[in-house]
């Protein structure tokens, strides 16, 4: 099978001209390059990105709510579960930013590596897109996939200040960081849900019946 494909893929080299394989920097740099400078087009908007994230973001059947620092999100994550048959204990995400937070003594907190065990899951979101009111979540050490999707409530960290335009906007960042690409991103767009079922809507379905936004004011 090998050799086989090895002749194919010869063949196909010769065509372009090339004797051996390009390495993975050359072939990155030439996808990028075959991109181009020219813009495709894109939404517009009349208010701020920010007011057009939280706009979309609760068209989503998501919610939110606005802390000045992160030390508040405790107190903030104890309102909203106040009212709903959670219990009294979150599951964190493995994130530095997690642990600047206030917990209040009404809840208990524990790190969680996936979400197998988490009724509540806590998690950090690297951005928001204005465009559609989606977060923007990297897998990694200190922000596991599974907490995600695997908890009934989803509560999320975002700042205010990592909010961006578009979907472009996104690439364009998380290719300046180191490690990119991680192993998986993904955009979410409020919480699970599903219509199958005679045109009725239902959340939940495939995964945390609720997404809840905390977002932080100040960049400390």
């Amino acid at each position: 099978m090998s050799s086989a494909r090895d002749r194919i893929l010869g063949k196909i080299r010769s065509s372009l001209g090339r004797t051996t394989a390009p390495d993975a920097a050359t072939a990155s740099s030439s996808r990028l390059a075959a991109l181009g400078n020219d813009t495709s087009p894109r939404p517009v908007w009349d208010d701020d990105d920010l007011s057009r994230f939280l706009r979309c973001f609760e068209a989503a059947a998501a919610t939110w709510a606005r802390v000045d620092t992160v030390a508040d999100v405790g107190g903030a994550v104890a309102t909203y579960l106040a009212d709903k048959p959670a219990g009294n204990t979150v599951h964190l995400a493995p994130h530095r930013l997690l642990e600047s937070v206030s917990w209040p003594d009404s809840l208990d907190t524990a790190q969680a590596t996936h979400g197998r065990e988490a009724l509540v899951g806590v998690s950090v979101a690297d951005l928001g897109v204005a465009e559609t009111g989606s977060l923007v979540l990297l897998s990694g050490a200190d922000t596991p996939t599974t907490l995600n999707f695997l908890p009934d409530y989803h509560i999320v960290l975002l700042r205010a200040d990592a909010v961006v335009p578009h979907f472009e906007d996104v690439w364009a960042l998380m290719r300046e960081r180191d490690g990119f690409p991680p192993r998986s991103f993904n955009f979410i767009t409020g919480p699970s849900r599903t219509a199958d079922v005679e045109q009725t809507l239902q959340l939940g379905a495939h995964g945390p019946r609720s997404l809840h936004l905390i977002l932080v004011s100040a960049h400390d």
